[in-house]
């Protein structure tokens, strides 16, 4: 394969994979050096350790979830970023909050800025929905789910985040309330929330 045809594969690759990592070349007899080339030509770009995209690609809330669902496969989306993509508040584009096994090794990802929550058993594996972003999947915690989560975390990012996305999504009439139980009883969180749910509804 000449340089013409290694790089138009890279080319065809970024956009069926809408973001590329170099192991991705490795199917086609690719090497990584072609990356290179091609940002210096300005036909892709970097966006971060490891992570390509095309060079008209605009850096913004989806594609940073993206990015992060490449690079932490084995991670799932969880607390502010996962609130925001089920429309409450707002996300970040330079940092995503991402759920990992309790004895993973940290991710290695410099763009996005990741936060690290650790958790483990059911309460790591269970509400983790598959989402398509940009050509990517991208496992993204439930929105009953996260409500446990931030509640779980309050002490780290604030009880404030928590009681006002509850406010917000019962408000919007969007809660399954027997898988909120559920998940609030697997956080183990549920003598903390009923209160304020009482008062909501």
């Amino acid at each position: 394969m000449d340089e013409q045809s290694k790089s138009e594969r890279i080319t065809e690759l970024a956009q069926k994979l809408g973001v590329l990592r170099p192991k991705d070349l490795v199917p086609h007899g690719i090497q990584a050096e072609y990356l290179r080339r091609l940002c210096d030509k300005g036909t892709i770009k970097k966006v971060g350790r490891g992570s390509y995209v095309l060079s008209d690609s605009q850096l913004s809330p989806s594609l940073s979830l993206a990015i992060i669902g490449r690079a932490v496969p084995n991670g799932v989306v969880c607390l502010q970023s996962a609130l925001a993509f089920h429309g409450i508040g707002d996300q970040s584009t330079n940092e995503v909050f991402v759920a990992i096994e309790r004895r993973a090794a940290r991710p290695r990802v410099d763009y996005p800025e990741v936060r690290v929550a650790r958790l483990g058993g059911p309460a790591f594996t269970e509400g983790a929905d598959s989402h398509t972003i940009e050509n990517v999947k991208v496992k993204i915690y439930s929105l009953e789910k996260t409500l446990a989560d931030l509640f779980k975390f309050r002490n780290k990012i604030g009880p404030h985040i928590a009681v006002d996305a509850l406010r917000a999504a019962m408000a919007d009439r969007t809660i399954n309330m027997k898988k909120l139980w559920h998940f609030a009883k697997l956080c183990r969180v549920e003598r903390v929330m009923k209160p304020y749910v009482d008062a909501l509804t």
